[in-house]
């Protein structure tokens, strides 16, 4: 017979795209941990009961190691509380991906706004998507997601996706000012862990984005000391870049590579090499704020964001 638990704290609904879920705990530290990474997914409109459920359960005593479950089903046992958080996180991407994916096109891809503009930033693992996606939010652009864009098929339009921004080891340095020992309260800040799970939306100075039409397409690749440049690319290979970090265009079939070419032939592309991250950030902002209102990129930033928050 299972041990019976009791549920010293539940989020609010949250939603990850189509996915609608929820996450308890046994443990009320854990719980403020969860609120405040996952503030961002709030689902404001939606008040009835949800279909899935994450519990996070202490393994001996309150403070120590946690067992992450799905409905039911185990997900990983004994994590420290930032590492826990983290397996929630990977989960929901998953789910999130098999459930919106009738209905949107989906990339593995960070994503921006600029004043109602969508910038997509897709790349594979290791390309730096979502450390130029947390600097370019550091820099005052709205968040949309920082590892899987969806574009409406209906609409045409980015829709955000707030997960929390997850920062790897390998850029603890250079976005040391998002980490556990930063921010000017513990809503804005990851607690510690393999990575860092950094909340979006009120209360931590990242604001997310609206629903958007894109506009530019920037494919990075970080690259240890090389030079940082923008270098434009063509309707065709910005299609293949698109193509190779789409999740689900051979389940769209036509209508996907339809849909795929009108978004290449309609942004602006380019790739982008970096090995340093301000001044990757520079270059993209300075790309977006000549197509803008045309005030000056530094002054500009911030203002250019209009974001939901």
């Amino acid at each position: 017979m299972g041990i019976e638990r009791e549920w010293v704290h539940r989020t609010r609904n949250l939603s990850a795209l189509s996915y609608r879920f929820a996450v308890r705990t046994d443990d009320v530290s854990v719980g403020r941990q969860i609120d405040a990474a996952l503030g961002g997914l709030r689902d404001h409109l939606n008040t009835a009961s949800v279909e899935h459920w994450y519990s996070l359960t202490a393994a001996d005593e309150p403070g120590g190691p946690v067992d992450v479950e799905r409905d039911g089903e185990v997900l990983a046992r004994r994590q420290q509380s930032g590492d826990a958080l983290g397996w929630v996180v990977w989960d929901v991407n998953r789910a999130a991906a098999a459930e919106a994916g009738a209905d949107h096109l989906l990339f593995h891809s960070g994503a921006v706004e600029a004043g109602g503009t969508g910038i997509l930033l897709p790349g594979a693992s290791g390309s730096g998507k979502s450390t130029l996606t947390a600097g370019l939010v550091r820099a005052g652009l709205c968040y949309l997601t920082d590892e899987l864009a969806a574009l409406s098929m209906a609409s045409g339009r980015l829709l955000p996706y707030p997960k929390p921004i997850t920062v790897k080891p390998g850029s603890f340095a250079v976005l040391s000012d998002l980490g556990p020992d930063s921010g000017p309260a513990p809503g804005s800040r990851p607690w510690a862990g393999q990575e860092w799970q950094v909340p979006v939306g009120e209360g931590t100075g990242r604001a997310i984005g609206a629903p958007c039409v894109p506009g530019f397409v920037i494919v990075p690749r970080h690259e240890a000391r090389a030079e940082t440049t923008l270098t434009p690319l063509s309707d065709t290979q910005a299609f293949f870049a698109l193509a190779v970090n789409a999740v689900n265009l051979v389940a769209h079939g036509s209508a996907g590579t339809r849909a795929l070419g009108r978004l290449a032939r309609g942004c602006r592309c380019f790739s982008l090499s970096f090995s340093d991250l301000d001044e990757a950030c520079r270059l993209v902002l300075e790309l977006v704020t000549a197509d803008t209102a045309g005030a000056p990129a530094a002054s500009a930033a911030p203002g250019l964001a209009g974001c939901a928050s």
